[in-house]
């Protein structure tokens, strides 16, 4: 009987530690990459996250703000939470040859014994491309826009008035 009990406690202790939400840090529903291009700077990207399980802004939001300004390669992060809502949202900066979005998940997941699930994130992401003298291309979910208009300075109306006025 007591070797029975024994074994009903180490198989429920097992199945109880299988499916830990460490081996689910990184998994999110919905995730949607956005791609725009840039000719001047480093760049850069930016997600935003939707995140489940958190119950106020000031203890919640300020620990997930701060454990993602902590991660290596974060410039910027902001957590929103409205009282009442299911859902807050974390806007975060970084670079992305520094840190992945699934590190920024998985630092969200980690947190509290995995009490903040991120349900989705969108991901706008800078691509550097060489500037062009005659044309510029913006990229944007796979459409191509190019303008080959040449930019012509405007005279400020209200200067060239004012000149004549003086005259």
């Amino acid at each position: 009987m007591k070797n029975q009990l024994f074994i009903l406690s180490v198989l429920l202790l097992v199945a109880c530690g299988q499916g830990s939400s460490a081996d689910q840090a990184a998994v999110v529903a919905d995730r949607t990459v956005k791609e725009v291009t840039i000719t001047e700077g480093e760049p850069m990207a930016t997600a935003d996250m939707s995140i489940g399980g958190m119950t106020c802004q000031m203890m919640c939001a300020n620990m997930i703000k701060s454990t993602l300004a902590k991660v290596p390669g974060v410039t910027s992060a902001e957590v929103v939470y409205a009282d009442g809502d299911e859902i807050g949202h974390a806007k975060v900066t970084y670079d992305p040859a520094k840190v992945d979005d699934a590190q920024l998940v998985s630092a969200v997941q980690a947190l509290a014994d995995g009490q903040y699930t991120v349900s989705s994130i969108a991901i706008v992401k800078e691509v550097k491309q060489a500037p062009s003298a005659s044309r510029r291309v913006v990229k944007e979910n796979d459409e191509v826009s190019a303008s080959i208009i040449p930019e012509v300075p405007m005279p400020n109306l209200v200067a060239t008035l004012l000149a004549l006025v003086r005259i």
